[in-house]
């Protein structure tokens, strides 16, 4: 891992954050992590497998995202060739193609390749030569499916990066190849060759099963999105005229088409709730230049805006569409049912390339610009969260581009550079798991507590809070935290003195992210109850109630103590 090659500026919601309290809460968090050692398993965290992290390209991500521009890693130099692929990420590796890092203009060890990085670290697991290019990465089977710029589809081992099978579809790929991002449907891989305007479908073990042409060039970056049996796709026939199409993947015909006057960009967006797909066109000068909401049933028109696009595609999510323009720098998020503006913010700097995500309330993207800057904005009201931005030094030959469409899993924001690589961005802090306070805490007794805890996300642990009634001394006496294939760790009470409702636990643990765990409680006095909850689902995960047994001896399986695990 390395340091970046030029200073940053890192700003939150406007306010700067200068290096030396950065360096302090790192130097604090590697200090924690290594005075209490974690002793829980390690989860595999969350699968982000394709461009824009679904099938539909919604880009619309569960689970916590980054708060701050707070850089986890960034990748070696060996990555730091032209990365217009996202990444993506399973378990604990995050996989992304590189290109033309000969003309980057920049000196350096930059090798052209697909790479394996480790996802906490930053770290090279491997690398596969014979496969780059600025396509983003299908995983499924444990293979990758990518384009590369040799004009083919190839299938890599995920674990390993051999290259199993690899297959020419693109007799003319320019300097470009095929830089479509494969689509995995059912047992399916369809991808699109840019010079011909032809979707293929393969089998997993690379036999094409068939092709649809619509016969004329197409936007070289464009990849096909699906839902149930209709898959979507830019096409455009010889004599020049553009579509959307709307193929049916059992009978290999179309559906439909929707015209227009200039090439489709990026990829389509679909809305299954209301039955509407996204989509952008070229601005060319006299001509339409638009951002469509067609139905996906009939292809009729739903509504239109006029829109300078580049080469990202729309991101929903919550009835609202994201997407950043190419000519006047500004991002905007649109009612996706009537396509009237929300918001927009004007304050980007640069062209917009890069496809958006929405995790958590904010929405991620970056620009492509020599300085690049990755942002976070509020998708409430576009206002910036926070920002990241990557200041070219004097005499460097190359920029930092951000033309990457970033990936979000286990709390992390992984997104690509040029001359940089990939940039991870973690919180520097540690999530709880909160119960929260129930609206009636009584009746209450104290008692033994048995069931089980699945957090949500990872949950670093040192101490229990409980919850007392008021006016009264509630607390917890003893609480032992296992699973199937841990011994666990085991907590105290050390009487009314100092913080009497928080205990602490005899070793610092780790829980994972959808892994569930058994807890034992023994509580005293009075402590708050939720009541008529066998399961009590909370923003941190679930809480199950298998037994409570009361002083008085009379049990219940739906008693759960209100507690708060720190």
């Amino acid at each position: 891992m390395r340091l970046m090659l030029a200073m940053k500026k890192l700003s939150f919601g406007g306010s700067g954050m200068n290096g030396m309290r950065l360096c302090t809460l790192l130097l604090a968090s590697a200090f924690l992590l290594i005075a209490t050692p974690v002793v829980a398993t390690v989860g595999a965290g969350g699968v982000y497998s394709t461009l824009q992290y679904d099938a539909q390209r919604t880009g619309n991500v569960t689970g916590i995202a980054p708060e701050t521009a707070s850089l986890l890693w960034q990748s070696s130099e060996k990555t730091a060739g032209c990365v217009e692929a996202g990444p993506i990420v399973s378990g604990d590796k995050v996989y992304i193609s590189t290109w033309w890092s000969s003309g980057m203009g920049v000196e350096g060890n930059a090798v052209d390749a697909l790479y394996c990085l480790d996802k906490d670290s930053g770290e090279e697991i491997w690398n596969n030569t014979e496969v780059y290019g600025a396509s983003t990465a299908a995983l499924a089977d444990n293979k990758l499916f990518v384009g590369t710029h040799r004009g083919n589809i190839t299938c890599v081992d995920a674990a390993s990066g051999e290259l199993l099978w690899s297959k020419k579809i693109d007799e003319n790929p320019s300097w470009y190849g095929v830089t479509s991002s494969p689509l995995v449907l059912d047992d399916a891989v369809y991808v699109l060759s840019f010079s011909d305007g032809t979707l293929h479908a393969f089998s997993f073990d690379g036999a094409e099963l068939w092709n649809f042409s619509s016969g004329g060039e197409i936007f070289n970056y464009a990849s096909p999105a699906a839902y149930k049996d209709k898959i979507f796709f830019a096409g455009n026939n010889s004599s020049g005229q553009h579509a959307l199409y709307c193929l049916n993947v059992s009978t290999h015909e179309a559906v439909w088409n929707f015209t227009t006057e200039t090439e489709i960009r990026g990829a389509p967006t679909i809305w299954i709730e209301e039955g509407m797909v996204f989509f952008t066109t070229k601005f060319v000068y006299g001509k339409q230049h638009k951002l469509y909401a067609v139905d996906i049933t009939t292809g009729a028109e739903a509504w239109n805006v006029s829109h300078y696009s580049s080469w990202a595609s729309p991101a929903l999510s919550k009835g609202k569409l994201f997407i950043g323009d190419s000519a006047d720098t500004t991002f905007y998020c649109y009612d996706a049912r009537n396509g009237s503006l929300l918001w927009e913010n004007d304050e980007m700097g640069g062209s917009i390339d890069s496809s958006p995500v929405v995790a958590d309330g904010k929405v991620y993207f970056g620009t492509n610009e020599v300085d690049g800057t990755v942002y976070a904005l509020d998708a409430d009201n576009g206002s910036i969260i926070w920002s990241y931005t990557l200041h070219i030094p004097p005499g460097f030959g190359g920029g930092f581009n951000i033309a990457s469409h970033p990936a979000i899993s286990d709390r992390t924001l992984f997104i690509g550079a040029d001359n940089i690589g990939v940039l991870a961005f973690r919180d520097l802090k540690f999530w709880g798991f909160n119960t929260d306070a129930p609206e009636k805490p009584y009746p209450s007794i104290s008692g033994r507590h048995y069931g089980n805890i699945t957090p949500s996300h990872d949950v670093y642990v040192t101490s229990l809070f409980t919850r007392a009634c008021e006016g009264t001394g509630g607390h917890t006496e003893y609480v032992k935290i296992w699973n199937d294939t841990w011994n666990g760790v085991e907590g105290r009470w050390r009487g009314y003195t100092g913080n009497w409702h928080t205990i602490p636990f005899d070793d610092a643990f780790m829980l994972t992210e959808g892994e569930t765990y058994y807890y034992h409680m023994d509580t005293g006095s009075y402590p708050q109850i939720h009541h008529d909850k066998s399961v009590l689902d909370v923003r941190d995960g679930t809480m199950t109630c298998t037994n409570f047994t009361d002083a008085n001896g009379r049990v219940y399986n739906d008693w759960i103590p209100a507690i708060r695990l720190e």
